[in-house]
């Protein structure tokens, strides 16, 4: 650099370390990020396939277990049910992190399986999320269910594989007890969701169905498209603040919750509100609040209302979905369209393919 002085050159040299290390951060924060990612459909069951049962949350009871598998088998399908996944219980865990990590991870990569059937929620899965392979998940997209704590797994795979799940009922929660009458609802939507033979060559999509004597209530009239994305109230907010939070620009927002009392469901609001979720939704499903007490449910009615009543979205609410029998499955990341004048969420493309083409 002629002409330049010794200061001049050193100072030139330095912006140029500057700016070159700031486009090597630039470009590993595009590469990480996964925002941009097509969303990828896991293939709709069909017999013949392999189904496993997992215990990622809480620990496993062996009799729902098998009365579900028998179901499945009956129907032409096989299931894995882990050796030992009875008796590997931590108090409320189901298995060590370790345990429960490598787990998933083993049904994840394995080309077999076509499904992960967690068998219940309880608490567990915000201490393994960071230690899940997205990866081998999104290479290989397979069918992941259930609800509750799995919340953390959904928003998690959501923001981190972009591959659709499906908040829904479990072995131990919902499933395997269809041959009672109020869960028949349950199974009825479960199926109509993840298998084959409940779609038709062409057809595109599907509206949710809703209990006949249970419809549920517009708040905020309206109509809006997006990506439904949410679950339990809690968890959602439990991973705010953490690589795997929920992502809501325009998406079509749900929530449900079960045993929490008013002010602790008006706190979860109130940090949806104050960290900006709510601004950014393109609308609002209200789902099951569930309460022991006839005026803890009456007071969580009244919470809910207030801080939704004067959205600027569409907004409905008492939706049959989380901890109740009345338990819709519903495809988390599924493209949907909320009707709030009727009422009505409609899955506007079909959350699993139909085919067995890989998706990359």
């Amino acid at each position: 650099m002629p002409g330049l002085t010794m200061r001049t050159r050193f100072f030139r040299c330095c912006l140029l370390w500057a700016w070159s290390g700031f486009a090597g951060m630039s470009a590993a924060v595009a590469a990480d990020d996964k925002s941009t990612l097509e969303w990828l459909n896991p293939p709709a069951l069909k017999p013949g396939d392999t189904i496993a049962f997992a215990a990622p949350a809480g620990p496993a009871v062996m009799a729902p277990l098998r009365e579900y598998a028998k179901t499945l088998e009956k129907a032409g399908y096989k299931v894995i049910i882990p050796k030992g996944i009875e008796e590997r219980g931590q108090g409320y865990l189901g298995g060590t992190d370790d345990q429960r990590a490598d787990e998933l991870n083993k049904f994840i990569r394995d080309p077999k399986v076509r499904a992960i059937f967690p068998v219940r929620g309880g608490y567990g899965l915000t201490r393994i999320i960071d230690r899940i392979d997205y990866a081998a998940l999104r290479k290989d997209p397979k069918i992941i269910i259930g609800y509750s704590d799995l919340t953390a797994l959904h928003l998690a795979v959501a923001h981190e594989a972009r591959v659709i799940t499906f908040h829904s009922p479990m072995p131990m929660a919902g499933l395997g007890e269809n041959d009672k009458a109020e869960y028949t609802f349950a199974g009825r939507a479960f199926r109509r969701a993840v298998f084959a033979d409940q779609y038709r060559q062409g057809q595109q999509g599907f509206v949710v169905a809703t209990p006949e004597d249970r419809k549920p209530e517009t708040l905020v009239k309206g109509k809006a498209s997006g990506r439904l994305l949410g679950g339990n109230l809690t968890l959602i907010c439990s991973t705010l603040g953490t690589p795997y939070a929920i992502q809501p620009k325009g998406a079509i927002l749900f929530i449900e919750d079960v045993n929490e009392a008013p002010y602790r469901v008006d706190r979860s609001l109130s940090q949806l509100r104050l960290a900006g979720i709510l601004d950014q939704v393109a609308g609002v499903v209200v789902g099951s609040f569930t309460s022991k007490e006839p005026a803890e449910r009456e007071e969580t009615d009244r919470v809910l209302r207030e801080y939704f009543a004067k959205s600027k979205v569409p907004v409905i609410l008492n939706y049959p979905i989380g901890h109740t029998p009345l338990n819709a499955t519903v495809p988390h990341g599924g493209l949907v369209e909320l009707d709030a004048d009727e009422a009505v969420l409609k899955v506007l493309e079909n959350p699993v393919r139909l085919d067995n083409g890989s998706q990359q």
